[in-house]
């Protein structure tokens, strides 16, 4: 009993241990790409079997990101924070919680749908410190392809953790043409969220 919790508690000191060791090695992963990325999914399964990872380019800082993320599986977020906020000072790497949104990115591919920012308008309402959002999306198809897919495109507008917590819920339907006028860009998301949680707080 008391080995289990005392091997909980570390986990994510124990997580960073073994990457500090492993560092090196990942910041020039392209030479061993699936064998390294296999043990760092195996790692990170085991502080929490939902968690999984991005990494940025080499940015001009000589820098590059490790993105924590839970995949948008929002039981997994506290094990995302607790696991970035353990983690320990880098040189050469900056460790980011969760998908960020995607800045000057507007077009996703995902299987055969192409959607960009301009295919999607919307309304909402507020709902209690959070926005529920209809979604209006130019040849939508209410699938679970679909579905996916209007999930990662928010994810590039508001990042994994506002997709997550500022939503209280999302409707989907296809955009008709003749309403675009009195409904709302896309890209407006963030800035409707971020005032009405200004709005909300004060």
């Amino acid at each position: 009993m008391f080995d289990g919790l005392f091997k909980s508690k570390h986990k994510e000191d124990a997580f960073w241990q073994w990457f500090v060791s492993r560092s090196e090695s990942y910041f020039e992963f392209e030479k061993n790409q699936e064998k390294l990325f296999d043990e760092l999914n195996a790692r990170l399964n085991k502080v929490d079997k939902d968690l999984t990872f991005e990494f940025s380019p080499i940015l001009e800082s000589g820098k590059r990101e490790f993105i924590v993320s839970a995949d948008g599986i929002k039981s997994a977020f506290p094990s995302v924070i607790k696991l970035v906020e353990k983690a320990p000072a880098f040189d050469n790497w900056e460790i980011i919680a969760f998908r960020q949104p995607k800045a000057g990115c507007e077009d996703l591919n995902y299987k055969d749908i192409k959607l960009s920012f301009n295919d999607v308008y919307f309304r909402y309402s507020k709902d209690n410190g959070k926005i529920g959002v209809e979604l209006n999306i130019r040849g939508f198809e209410d699938n679970h392809d679909w579905g996916v897919a209007l999930f990662l495109l928010l994810d590039m507008v508001l990042g994994e953790y506002d997709t997550e917590m500022s939503l209280s819920w999302i409707e989907r339907k296809p955009l008709d043409e003749t309403e675009i006028d009195i409904l709302y860009p896309l890209a407006d998301l963030p800035i409707i969220i971020k005032d009405y949680k200004s709005e909300f707080n004060n």
